[in-house]
């Protein structure tokens, strides 16, 4: 009979910690929250490439042999500098900015149709992103434009859309800026997050608390799911149109990693 009391007394301990670990578990995977009221700024998130406004290639329509070249890769030129001389052709600079480009030397002999020596104004620079066919439709001239750079961790830079346009079969957003760090270059790459609504006083909620537009909410003691009818997002928050939902639920998600 002991044996019998002692065995069950060890099967409910054995029981009561299962269950206590699996409260605790499941408490420590779960995040609470409550909805709030805030403003959601919408945006296109993109990794656009920094561009030259003024370059200049130059390619001849002739075979002609490189007699003498005035300007090595990285110089820097203004306009009339001779760059480079074709038996009795002297080519000089139509603009001011640094040759960064050169494909031959003196004594070669340049193919027509292909560039021979290019020159970008370095200082005179703007941003190109490429868009898909659901973001092109919402992008608009004007749209302010936030810019980062990887290697310039917590700097923030403000631009705007210039323009929209497809480029062969691509659909491609300009972004201009009144700043940029000066040792950014042509050919690099900046991550731009375009805005493109806001909504003010919106009833909003984590990203992470909504799962294939379904909610886990506290409903007399019990948690159940429930469909939710969304609006604009932004990297962190979603808006939660439904009415009957307010600040005072409690809202449950799994804990990211």
């Amino acid at each position: 009979m002991k044996r019998k009391i002692v065995v069950s007394f060890t099967v409910i301990i054995i029981l009561s910690v299962i269950l206590v670990s699996i409260y605790f578990i499941n408490k420590e995977d779960y995040e609470i929250t409550h909805p709030h009221q805030g403003d959601i700024i919408e945006s296109v998130y993109g990794l656009g490439k920094i561009k030259s406004k003024n370059k200049f290639d130059l390619m001849i329509g002739v075979v002609l042999k490189v007699k003498k070249i005035f300007k090595s890769e990285g110089d820097k030129v203004k306009i009339g500098d001779p760059l480079i001389e074709f038996d009795n052709l002297v080519i000089k600079s139509p603009l001011n900015g640094t040759v960064t480009y050169l494909k031959y030397y003196v004594g070669e002999t340049a193919l027509p149709q292909i560039p021979i020596l290019r020159i970008e104004n370095l200082s005179d620079l703007f941003i190109e992103l490429s868009l898909d066919q659901q973001s092109v439709l919402r992008v608009m001239p004007d749209q302010k434009v936030k810019i980062s750079f990887e290697y310039l961790r917590g700097d923030m830079f403000s631009g705007k859309v210039l323009n929209v346009f497809p480029r062969n079969d691509e659909f491609i957003a300009s972004i201009v800026t009144d700043k940029l760090p000066k040792n950014v270059l042509p050919g690099m790459t900046g991550d731009l997050s375009i805005e493109i609504g806001k909504i003010t006083n919106a009833l909003l909620l984590p990203i992470a608390a909504v799962q294939n537009g379904f909610i886990s909410i506290k409903k007399k003691n019990t948690w159940i799911k429930k469909k939710v009818r969304l609006g604009h997002s932004s990297s962190l928050f979603i808006e939660i149109l439904d009415t009957d939902l307010t600040i005072k639920d409690e809202i449950r998600y799994l804990k990211k990693d």
